[in-house]
């Protein structure tokens, strides 16, 4: 399969070229490519959000696989299983759960269950929950978007944000549920665009697409722009404790976009906006980063 894509600069320098790759109109009647894709998520396989996903890009006529955690694994970041056994289970065809994290889910579909032919992309999501500001690095779905781009993969993570207000009820969150449709064929556009704009990569080496949907259930968001992502948490957590020992209850809340900075993430999807972040999969700062703790520290050998 010829994989086109934008050709882009590196991550953080990508803003303006990737959004003018996403804004490029197609002529009318284009074909849109095939594109083998991987599904992950946090929330477990049998999750709505990522249910309607996968039915939204079998629609458009992708070849979907889904390996993605057994359970809910929420806030797991990307972290790995490293002793033991992980258990992994065939739920129909082309359907995987797996008893582990995100990342667990797609180093077991890349090295065992896709083996030897490999996805062109991996989308973790449709989550449950924003994932936007120094939050994301607690969130499972880029923890996988992550270890997907490290192992070469291009990937996106996909989320739709909650209205705390609706935790109650005999529909939690139907605002949310109502959105991961809308959200899937949101996702579904971006993707045809990513695969008919031409190039050598889907996307930039390591760069992960954050996108984040807000609560508006079946509604029109106001818009949708690229933002930065915040320095602040889009979650915080709320501890109820009785005593100086014993349990403490924990709450996630989420932050209050009114403080978050002009254009970043936060503050976008608080006005209704959905965002599209480009996360940098390479953790090295760089060079610039430590040359001035280099003059400062006399230790190199």
């Amino acid at each position: 399969m010829t994989r086109s894509t934008c050709p882009l600069p590196r991550p953080r320098a990508a803003l303006p070229a990737l959004f003018a790759c996403l804004a490029v109109a197609l002529p009318s009647g284009a074909a849109a490519q095939r594109l083998d894709i991987l599904l992950t998520n946090d929330d477990g396989f049998r999750a709505p959000g990522l249910v309607a996903l996968r039915d939204a890009l079998l629609a458009a006529g992708h070849d979907v696989t889904v390996v993605a955690p057994l359970d809910d694994r929420s806030g797991s970041g990307a972290a790995v299983t490293t002793t033991g056994t992980i258990d992994y289970y065939a739920q129909e065809e082309g359907v995987w759960a797996v008893d582990g994290t995100p990342s667990d889910a797609v180093t077991l579909a890349l090295v065992h269950v896709m083996r030897g032919d490999p996805p062109d992309l991996v989308i973790a999501g449709t989550d449950l929950g924003q994932n936007v500001g120094a939050s994301i690095a607690h969130s499972g779905v880029v923890g996988a978007a992550t270890t997907a781009a490290r192992a070469g993969i291009p990937a996106i993570a996909v989320s739709v944000a909650v209205d705390v207000s609706e935790r109650e009820g005999p529909s939690p969150f139907a605002s949310t549920t109502a959105a991961f449709g809308p959200a899937s064929a949101f996702v579904v556009e971006v993707v045809r665009q990513l695969a008919e704009t031409g190039g050598a990569g889907l996307l930039p080496p390591r760069a992960v697409l954050n996108v984040n949907w807000p609560a508006i259930g079946s509604g029109t968001p106001v818009g949708v722009r690229f933002a930065t992502v915040s320095t602040l948490r889009g979650f915080r957590q709320l501890f109820t404790v009785s005593g100086d020992t014993g349990p403490a209850r924990v709450e996630l809340v989420p932050a209050n976009g009114d403080r978050a900075e002009d254009g970043s993430d936060l503050a976008m999807l608080a006005e209704g906006f959905v965002t599209v972040s480009v996360l940098d999969g390479d953790v090295d700062a760089g060079s610039g980063s430590w040359e001035p703790l280099r003059r400062r520290l006399v230790i190199e050998r």
